[in-house]
């Protein structure tokens, strides 16, 4: 079942609180309505606007999106990290993470033209950090000095092949599976969509802005700054769903079972309404949703490319109303692609909006325009809400 919406006791009451979820069931087409004293959204994050990460195949921001349309707040949308090295092929492979013990080993990340590049954009070479390493990938590629699959190399061939086997025997394996041995030949990885720092604004019990609506895991926002550190993601996902459920326990004590039958037929209505010839393909808007993003919002931002995603998402936005979803099978993954994707346009200019007021470089966010950090301008978090932007101390 994938949930489309969330529903509140008085859809035009921005004060309202959410009494439960409708959701389609993908075997049949039939659309359900979860009743409920209090909701907790657990969807993680929003890899899959990138056409590249290390998140399953769901995580396309449903989760915000799911929170916005009640009018709950987002913090730091513009925040998204991406893990330096990837897998760049085959497509089922595309996007598994390659552990960063592959470069404190002694790894070496070479472009097309055989440089080993990593000494023109800091001295710490491999082992700088994570933003620094995948924005220098990504330079090299954007430049030209990419591998045939799009990437750049890493080479271990040079090492001990004991301490390879000892040290990497993952990678070994993983490797080897698709042909290559990592012994002798180098493997080629980019960098791959990999952690939302933002997401939904909770307190310190999951609580979101919106009664009776609570958020833990990456679907939330704010909890890790601007660039999470790596580990502290299980943390995360363990104390504040433990926090998330008791909040909501609690509320469920505190609240009484409602319907609102005007809001559920209204999204069984929506859904319907998908279910027409139209001359958009749902499948080919997500893919250029993904290259949009890639190419213009990823690892280097400026303002002309953010500018330009803007308008090209407000477009799309337009195009929205005449998607193709003319199959009515069990399923539907043209349906199913058509929910996402009306999430993923709204997000994707919700998370545009905040690159582009973000006048600096802070974390994963890095402006080539603005290149340094600025305290004294930009301490802060960048909040959204209903009809409103407004900021937050850090």
């Amino acid at each position: 079942v994938m949930i489309t919406a969330l529903i509140k006791d008085d859809s035009d009451n921005i004060l309202s609180k959410v009494i439960g979820a409708v959701g389609l069931d993908l075997k049949n087409n039939d659309i359900i309505y979860f009743q409920a004293k209090a909701v907790v959204l657990a969807t993680g994050g929003a890899g899959q606007l990138f056409p590249v990460t290390s998140n399953t195949t769901q995580k396309n921001g449903d989760g915000f999106a799911l929170a916005w349309n009640v009018g709950a707040d987002l913090i730091d949308m513009e925040e998204i990290q991406f893990h330096p090295t990837g897998m760049v092929y085959p497509d089922s492979r595309k996007g598994v993470l390659v552990t960063e013990a592959v470069r404190a080993e002694g790894g070496r990340l070479i472009n097309s033209e055989g440089e080993r590049f990593m000494g023109r954009y800091d001295d710490r070479m491999e082992l700088a950090t994570r933003d620094v390493v995948a924005r220098s990938i990504y330079n090299e590629i954007m430049e030209g000095r990419g591998t045939e699959h799009g990437g750049v190399y890493l080479d271990v061939s040079h090492l001990d092949p004991d301490l390879i086997d000892e040290k990497l025997e993952t990678m070994v394996l993983q490797f080897e599976d698709i042909g290559v041995d990592i012994k002798k030949e180098p493997m080629e990885v980019a960098p791959t969509a990999h952690h939302h720092m933002g997401g939904v604004r909770i307190n310190e019990d999951g609580q979101t802005s919106v009664e009776n609506l609570f958020a833990c895991g990456e679907v939330c926002g704010g909890v890790h700054g601007a660039n999470r550190l790596g580990g502290n993601a299980l943390a995360d996902t363990q104390v504040f769903g433990r926090r998330a459920g008791f909040a909501a326990a609690l509320a469920c004590d505190l609240s009484e079972m409602q319907y609102n039958f005007t809001s559920v037929e209204a999204e069984k209505d929506r859904i319907e309404s998908l279910m027409k010839e139209g001359s958009i393909d749902p499948i080919a808007m997500k893919k250029e949703i993904q290259q949009l993003m890639w190419e213009k919002v990823s690892i280097v931002r400026n303002e002309q490319n953010l500018k330009a995603a803007l308008e090209r998402l407000i477009e799309m936005k337009e195009e929205l109303k005449d998607l193709n979803v003319d199959d009515r099978t069990q399923f539907n993954e043209s349906l199913l692609t058509a929910l996402e994707v009306i999430n993923m346009v709204e997000i994707c200019i919700l998370i545009v909006k905040s690159a582009i007021l973000r006048r600096e470089s802070r974390g994963a966010h890095f402006r080539e325009d603005f290149p340094e950090t600025n305290d004294e301008l930009w301490k802060k978090c960048i909040v959204l809400g209903p009809n409103k932007i407004r900021f937050a101390k850090r």
